[in-house]
């Protein structure tokens, strides 16, 4: 029997790191170039594993990977199982992107660190745990993932511990993570004490709306939005991002948006013929609009710049929410198809738009930082100067996180307004006026931070390593830029199918 590697890899997406993890830390032993080396072929491996089983869903379809057998019965529903569906595809393809560009971006930033070995191995495992998390499809393995992705996460936020103000940020989220994964473990206790299973494919089939039932999905609800950075739950993300380490500032914002994509697998996947979908869509939408509101009026006020990109990253996390739940409070209703749908197709969309371009801020941030030892904005001015290349990928960053046409975050957002409208105007004004303030903050900062005249604050630009990671980034906002309409068709419309196919009538 032939070894068809297209079928295995989900298993390669999350074996990969996992196992450049533990090679990285030994081979840096001998040298911290060969540790570089590993590293980045770990990542270089991962993301192409990513492609491979994204190519295989977008022309075969999607799959159910049972590790042990060839399908999930009643028989085997403990074994391992891996979800390989166009809403997985969209998932690791956002994440493999980010970690490669900042996986790169490290060796600039890291350059002159003894011990990059610990960085590389943590940002390794963070890898590994939130694409476990968002491919695992039975619930104690979405516990186990998630553990791991808190703990590594935790510890990068950490790495540079003679900072008091890193532990004590990586000290809040642990409590927090710590807390919600004894939470998530409750919440699995409460399902299989009814139904004797944890697959979501046979949960889906059980669920009966019991109290119980309402209870789990509750506390889940919590949890996830918390980590997903949702107000009112979203205290601990301005810490942890303003303090973790520069290269891994953008990937820790990343396990929040794989924290939502979870959230949403849930719902949609395993609660959704369960529940009242009207009923959740709209707190969703409800959690949504405070994210976006809260989130830009705290970002008004700030003047540490990665703070107030952490703030930002909150309110958009707020339009997603807000998008998505419209599409889950519409299901199984003919307004889905009327403007449900489109809600979706912008909601996903906005997902892979923001996980890039806050990517790419919070790197040129870094840079800043990085050469000037400043984060203050009263403090900074002139950059543009010296630091060319640095200020067009802030300004590329920040003219799509404020959706300015034509930029890539202008496409998603117009799906948004477009939608939410015909569900309630208000939603629309209230979308419209947080992406103004949005541009408003962000002509603040490129004002203050790049414009005017040369202050001396820097004698040039980053190393080209810290650069290229930037570029790449860049260079993926402008091909969304150009051909929004193939990434919706060919990327969020599958991931839709995928997400929907088991509530859809």
């Amino acid at each position: 029997m032939s070894f068809d590697i297209m079928l295995h890899t989900p298993t390669f997406i999350l074996a990969m790191p996992l196992l450049f993890a533990f090679l990285t830390i030994l081979v840096s032993k001998f040298s911290k170039k060969f540790g570089e080396m590993t590293f980045l072929l770990g990542l270089l491996l991962t993301g192409f594993f990513v492609f491979l089983m994204s190519y295989r869903i977008f022309t075969d379809g999607g799959w159910i990977y049972t590790f042990g057998a060839e399908e999930v019965t009643t028989r085997n529903f403990f074994r391992i199982t891996f979800i390989a569906d166009g809403f997985a595809a969209l998932a690791t393809i956002t994440i493999a992107i980010t970690a490669i560009a900042a996986g790169i971006y490290s060796f600039g930033y890291l350059e002159k660190e003894m011990s990059s070995d610990k960085f590389y191995t943590l940002f390794l495992l963070t890898l590994g745990g939130v694409n476990g998390m968002v491919l695992t499809g039975d619930l104690f393995n979405l516990f186990v993932w998630f553990e791991v992705t808190s703990v590594a996460s935790c510890a990068l936020v950490a790495y540079e511990n003679y900072r008091g103000r890193s532990v004590e940020a990586a000290l809040k989220y642990m409590v927090l993570s710590t807390v919600g994964g004894l939470v998530v473990l409750f919440s699995i206790g409460l399902l299989y004490g009814q139904y004797g299973v944890l697959n979501y494919a046979l949960l889906s089939g059980s669920i009966s709306r019991t109290f119980l039932d309402k209870l789990a999905l509750a506390l889940l609800l919590v949890i996830f939005a918390m980590k997903a950075s949702s107000v009112p739950m979203h205290m601990w993300a301005p810490d942890a991002y303003g303090e973790a380490p520069g290269p891994a500032t953008p990937f820790i914002a990343i396990t929040s948006l794989g924290s939502l994509f979870v959230l949403f697998r849930l719902l949609f996947g395993v609660f959704g013929v369960g529940i009242d979908t009207a009923a959740i869509g709209a707190i969703l939408v409800i959690l949504g609009v405070l994210s976006m509101f809260v989130g830009v009026t705290m970002a008004l006020v700030q003047n540490d710049l990665k703070r107030l990109i952490a703030y930002l990253s909150v309110s958009q996390m707020g339009y997603m929410m807000m998008a998505v739940g419209v599409g889950l409070a519409t299901l199984n209703t003919v307004e889905y198809q009327n403007f449900g749908e489109l809600a979706m197709k912008g909601g996903l969309f906005h997902m892979i738009n923001d996980g890039v371009y806050k990517a790419l801020l919070f790197l040129s941030a870094v840079a800043v930082i990085h050469k000037t030892d400043l984060r203050s904005l009263n403090d900074l001015g002139g950059l543009a100067h010296k630091m060319p290349y640095t200020t067009m990928f802030f300004l590329v960053g920040a003219l799509s996180i404020a959706g300015i046409p034509p930029m890539s975050g202008f496409s998603s957002k117009l799906l948004i307004y477009q939608s939410v409208y015909l569900y309630n105007p208000i939603l629309a004004v209230i979308a419209l006026v947080v992406s103004i303030i949005t541009f408003a903050i962000m002509g603040k900062v490129f004002f203050n931070a790049f414009l005017g005249p040369d202050q001396g604050l820097t004698d040039g630009e980053v190393s080209n390593v810290m650069l290229s990671g930037m570029a790449i980034l860049t260079a993926v906002v402008i091909l969304f830029t150009l051909f929004p309409n193939l990434v919706v068709s060919e990327i969020v419309t599958p991931a839709i199918e995928a997400l929907t196919g088991g509530v859809l009538p």
